[in-house]
């Protein structure tokens, strides 16, 4: 490590060699271009950090001196070539928080955002069903809140509870990599109108059902969003219409709908179809059991 004078020039020099970073974050160039402005920048341990010629870690703190124009002294720390850069990404302390979605981008991912939705998704709701019975035909309501807890943090040999490490998303990855297609999925559909879902509600039903069977998947949601050919009576028009109410609905904040709230009435939905026996849907409400979709 060491200490060094870091120009605009010097900055968008290294900043050439940021070839494999995440999404730069404007409102956090903008508040250290600030603290810079207003001398008010200090020197900590937190160091720009390369692996041979690549930036790792400092894209922000680089940006902001560009934009201050005004030089900054900061650690810089040099690995070689030979070091795993992806491991340095996800243990080193950051300036800004890294989230999973981070990860799935450094490591080349796409549609990133809805990817890392998806995973995590995937890994709470079959959390749930194994805390249940085998036999067992519902998951409770609840089950998927405790689930999302284990899903994102974990306990140490203390007892302490803490954030799961980043290489956490690339584990789930590795078990579910159908889930790439079920968030490019999702990112295709949030661009269907009208909006019936959001883009990672659409690509974790994707994946839950695809992992059933995919072709049935693609019918039951593409059909549940452009609603052409269905009766009156058809577990997806049902569906379809439960859901275009709840998102019209004035009378409260229906845009952030619960994800356990989505699964109670789209398995309900996606089981009836899948046996063709009748459903009515109405008497789906929160707080209900959600069906393990079959």
């Amino acid at each position: 490590m060491s200490v060094e004078v870091i120009t605009p020039a010097i900055a968008e020099e290294m900043l050439k060699h940021n070839s494999n970073n995440r999404p730069i974050k404007k409102s956090q160039v903008l508040i250290l271009t600030n603290e810079i402005l207003a001398n008010r920048w200090i020197t900590t341990g937190q160091a720009i950090t390369f692996v041979g010629k690549t930036l790792v870690d400092g894209q922000h703190r680089l940006q902001a001196v560009i934009a201050a124009d005004k030089p900054i002294t900061s650690c810089v720390i040099r690995f070689p070539s030979t070091a795993n850069a992806k491991q340095i990404f996800q243990v080193t302390d950051r300036g800004v928080t890294r989230t999973f979605a981070d990860t799935l981008a450094m490591q080349g991912e796409s549609n990133v955002g809805v990817l890392a939705t998806v995973l995590l998704g995937l890994d709470r709701y079959y959390k749930a069903i194994d805390a249940v019975d085998k036999n067992a035909k519902t998951i409770p309501y609840t089950s998927q809140t405790r689930a999302a807890n284990k899903t994102s943090r974990s306990r140490n040999v203390d007892g302490e509870i803490k954030k799961k490490p980043l290489s956490h998303i690339t584990q789930l990855l590795e078990q579910y990599p159908f889930a790439r297609n079920s968030a490019a999925f999702g990112q295709k559909m949030s661009a269907a109108r009208p909006q019936i879902l959001m883009k990672g509600q659409w690509g974790l039903l994707h994946a839950i059902y695809t992992d059933i069977d995919e072709i049935e998947a693609s019918n039951f949601l593409e059909s549940l969003q452009s609603g052409e050919n269905l009766s009156r009576h058809s577990p997806i028009m049902q569906l379809r219409e439960r859901m275009l109410s709840i998102r019209t609905d004035k009378t409260r904040d229906s845009v952030a709908i619960g994800m356990q709230v989505i699964l109670a009435m789209s398995n309900a939905a996606w089981n009836a179809y899948r046996t063709d026996k009748p459903i009515n849907l109405k008497k789906v409400s929160a707080g209900d059991p959600i069906q393990i979709a079959k």
